[in-house]
């Protein structure tokens, strides 16, 4: 990641159908899928757009950072068509 890592949540969204949120998956004590111990501020580069509400992505792990939203309907519209495509 050339850009560094989120250095603190500064979180004020909701992880709602349409934003925008960092993703993070960097365990503190490296044990794998089944932590429990993930660092809150470890973002990166990759993000991803919710395409339902994700009320549980507020809290869990320190919570996932929302910085954007999808701007309208028509666009949200493409984000639904690109979803059903990859099935």
């Amino acid at each position: 990641n050339p850009y560094g890592r989120l250095t603190v949540n500064e979180s004020k969204g909701h992880n709602g159908r349409g934003s925008v949120a960092i993703a993070h998956w960097d365990c503190v004590e490296g044990c794998g899928t089944s932590c429990t111990k993930h660092a809150p501020d470890c973002g990166g580069s990759e993000w991803f757009i919710n395409l339902k509400d994700n009320a549980h992505l507020d809290t869990t792990w320190g919570g996932y950072c929302v910085f954007a939203e999808v701007a309208d309907g028509n666009s949200m519209q493409v984000v639904d068509a690109i979803e059903k495509a990859k099935k």
